[in-house]
């Protein structure tokens, strides 16, 4: 991941994106104090995503500043015939 700043409000976030369409984005508490519109939508309310934000990271590919790169998930060895999986808690 790599750290880049909103250009409208200053919030410092993590960004990886995948494709396109897929982009991962780590907010710290600061970040998210920084960000004005998620201090907009008022304490406790769930943002799905800031506008400016997007066009920050979108700028950023663009430039070249932020490489989408390819997400690597771990292999999971299967389970033997003679496993079982516990239920969930």
């Amino acid at each position: 991941m790599q750290s880049l700043a909103c250009h409208t409000c200053g919030a410092r976030v993590l960004v990886a994106k995948y494709s396109p369409a897929h982009t991962s984005i780590q907010w710290s508490d600061e970040a998210r104090e920084s960000c004005r519109e998620i201090a907009t939508a008022g304490p406790g309310a769930y943002v799905m995503r800031c506008e400016a934000l997007d066009r920050t990271v979108d700028e950023a590919v663009a430039d070249g500043v932020i490489r989408t790169g390819n997400r690597i998930d771990p292999t999971i060895a299967p389970l033997a015939s003679t496993e079982t999986v516990a239920p969930a808690r």
